[in-house]
């Protein structure tokens, strides 16, 4: 009987956990890529139509003459020594002329995973 309430106490345990061993953190705000799509015409849209919809960007570079968005999401285990962490980082690039008018745009996704362990990082 011992065995059997031990057993039964173990495989809780282990439910619980799994249940609630996933944990999910988002930084900066997601774009869509439909919003984009409809939103980002190639030499018809201006920076201040750009900021209007998206807000200001992450980072500028080249006198305002890059804009980047960035966001990213953390998917990983909080169970110790189990189940490794993946993160996506997804990067709205957008190069405007000297007019200001969107010269061309771009969206890139970078996939970073570590394994259960000490980590060791495989980049996609």
């Amino acid at each position: 009987m011992k065995r059997l309430s031990l057993f039964l106490f173990i495989v809780c345990l282990l439910v619980a956990l799994t249940a609630c061993g996933f944990k999910s953190v988002k930084q900066g705000a997601s774009i869509d890529e439909e919003k984009v799509a409809s939103s980002i015409i190639d030499g018809k849209t201006t920076k201040s139509d750009v900021v209007l919809e998206f807000g200001p960007p992450t980072k500028t570079l080249n006198n305002e003459r890059m804009f980047f968005y960035t966001w990213s999401e953390l998917s990983k285990s909080s169970i110790p020594l189990y189940g490794g962490a993946t993160k996506i980082t997804n990067n709205l690039i957008i190069l405007f002329d000297d007019n200001g008018v969107v010269k061309s745009h771009k969206i890139t996704q970078t996939s970073t995973e570590s394994e259960a362990g000490f980590g060791t990082q495989k980049v996609k």
